[in-house]
């Protein structure tokens, strides 16, 4: 991890659950997961963020309360290897970057994730679904008293309905615990402080 001159880990990249369950025609298909990826991979190529990290989702082994349920009515899903495969254009990043695995909605349900995250100066958030993983992560992260940033074309939900829901929400807790942006709005505003 980059250390910024704060001595902070500065505006940390989450890039959440790319995984090829979640790509258009699969069957936890997000409405446009490739044209976010375009977004997700411009920041990390152009070294906008300071820090990057990204995280998967993984069924539980150990099950309790409703997750039981959901390992069953998901059991056909969890047992096909290459859904839960992190997307092709994603897995190069990962030799520089670090993946990160939950069995939880929150990508905070990570303590090496909550750790990261409570060095850094901003959490940037991007990734599927918007309305579950991302959703969940935002408010765990504004709950530990993280500033969350929310990349609003970088993140894909399962309807547009959903995606703008969740943009409100994130709008809502604005400017205490969070901002709502584009990733252009995100770069020109590091532009200006560079």
């Amino acid at each position: 991890m980059h250390i910024c001159a704060d001595g902070t880990l500065g505006d940390l990249l989450m890039v959440i659950d790319m995984q090829n369950v979640y790509l258009e025609g699969q069957p936890w298909g997000c409405v446009g997961t490739s044209k976010i990826l375009t977004e997700i991979k411009t920041l990390i190529e152009n070294h906008v963020p300071d820090n990057v990290i990204f995280t998967r989702y993984m069924p539980p082994e150990n099950p309790v309360g409703t997750w039981e349920r959901y390992n069953i009515e998901n059991k056909e899903i969890n047992e096909n290897a290459w859904m839960s495969e992190m997307i092709d254009d994603c897995r190069p990043y990962l030799a520089d970057y670090p993946l990160f695995t939950k069995s939880r909605y929150s990508s905070y349900s990570n303590a090496e994730v909550k750790a990261l995250a409570a060095r850094a100066r901003r959490v940037l958030l991007c990734g599927v679904v918007a309305e579950c993983c991302v959703l969940f992560t935002l408010l765990s992260g504004i709950d530990a008293g993280d500033k969350m940033v929310y990349l609003k074309d970088a993140c894909s939900g399962v309807s547009r309905e959903h995606e703008l829901m969740v943009e409100n929400i994130a709008a809502y807790y604005a400017p205490m615990h969070t901002e709502v942006m584009t990733c252009r709005e995100y770069m020109e505003s590091r532009d200006s402080v560079l």
